[in-house]
């Protein structure tokens, strides 16, 4: 049973959820018998709710509901609507999570993905969050993400992503949406907008440029190799993509993730599409990106302590080596 709890003091909001313990975990993943993800295991998957398939039918990409979900679209206990005395309040875990399975091959790592599928995959992530985003005025955030290896948390190899649409807005994002308001109260003008014009200017931290997207190491990176992906075009929302621009950002996440790939040796890594809640949408000030973590290094006692965090490379370096790694052909 899944449940929403918020901090007395913050006002933050978490998920309860011991379900979630129970999700398999295939390891490094051994093998394709039991994995179900894998073509010809379709019915170890809940039902399929989209799909884009070749001409005979046979499915490229898929979207499943999570076996495992973090919120759950069923009918929630009544309890937990009930009114709460003193600090404690808690809502119902409702929600919705999907998986996007994002290829029929076991082993096809996204930066090796043909650019043709890359571009599949990406449209379902459009799809399905539209899809997630109507069904009804509930739900208030919409977060989509991929994790590539175990340090990432994921628990089956077979490349997938995920999406998630929340009742509540994340702190994270709540704060972000705060910053950027206020940043365009100041200055009038979109913060990261303003950022891609410096970086574009300066050349030092970009990592590539394409015709619609610009890869940059940020500034004030709090991981090594930490990258931000953002459309040149200023758009609040993820889901305001046009079809252009994911045919420009099939090739250019391709070449990036490739470069990753090959700098970092399969690195394990966090992708997520960072874009404005449903219902906090400033579309002067808000600025959707997708951003690319790296799980190299562990937070200790003083990042843990502090909440400030200790980035061991510089973003500068970053960009070099992975500019020189587009540059050079694979082998």
């Amino acid at each position: 049973m899944s449940e929403l709890r918020q901090d007395p003091i913050t006002h933050d909001w978490v998920i309860i959820n011991p379900g979630r313990a129970s999700r398999p975990h295939d390891g490094a993943g051994a093998g394709t018998v039991n994995c179900p993800f894998c073509p010809g295991n379709e019915a170890m998957t809940p039902g399929e709710v989209d799909s884009i398939c070749t001409p005979d039918g046979s499915w490229l990409v898929r979207a499943v509901p999570n076996r495992f979900p973090v919120l759950s679209e069923v009918a929630p206990d009544p309890s937990l609507d009930a009114p709460h005395a003193g600090l404690w309040s808690r809502r119902p875990g409702y929600g919705h999570h999907e998986v996007i399975i994002e290829s029929r091959d076991h082993e096809l790592e996204v930066g090796l993905m043909a650019v043709e599928q890359l571009r599949r995959v990406l449209e379902m992530y459009v799809r399905r969050a539209r899809a997630l985003a109507a069904r009804d005025g509930r739900l208030r955030q919409i977060v989509l993400f991929r994790n590539h290896g175990t340090r990432a948390g994921t628990s089956i190899a077979h490349p997938h992503s995920q999406i998630v649409a929340t009742p509540t807005v994340s702190p994270e994002t709540r704060r972000r949406v705060m910053d950027e308001i206020a940043f365009f109260d100041e200055n009038g003008c979109c913060g990261l907008c303003r950022e891609l014009d410096l970086e574009c200017a300066s050349g030092e931290r970009i990592v590539l440029e394409t015709q619609a997207f610009v890869t940059l190491a940020p500034y004030a990176s709090g991981n090594p190799y930490q990258l931000q992906i953002a459309p040149r075009r200023h758009c609040a929302s993820f889901l305001e993509v046009e079809e252009q621009e994911l045919d420009d950002l099939a090739g250019h996440l391709r070449r990036v993730l490739a470069a990753l790939f090959r700098n970092l040796a399969d690195p394990h890594y966090n992708l997520v599409v960072s874009s404005a809640p449903l219902d906090l949408v400033h579309r002067s000030a808000s600025h959707w990106f997708i951003e690319v973590l790296p799980r190299l290094t562990t937070p200790a006692g003083f990042e843990l302590g502090s909440r400030i965090v200790v980035n061991v490379q510089t973003p500068e370096q970053a960009a070099v080596e992975l500019r020189a790694q587009i540059a050079t052909p694979p082998e």
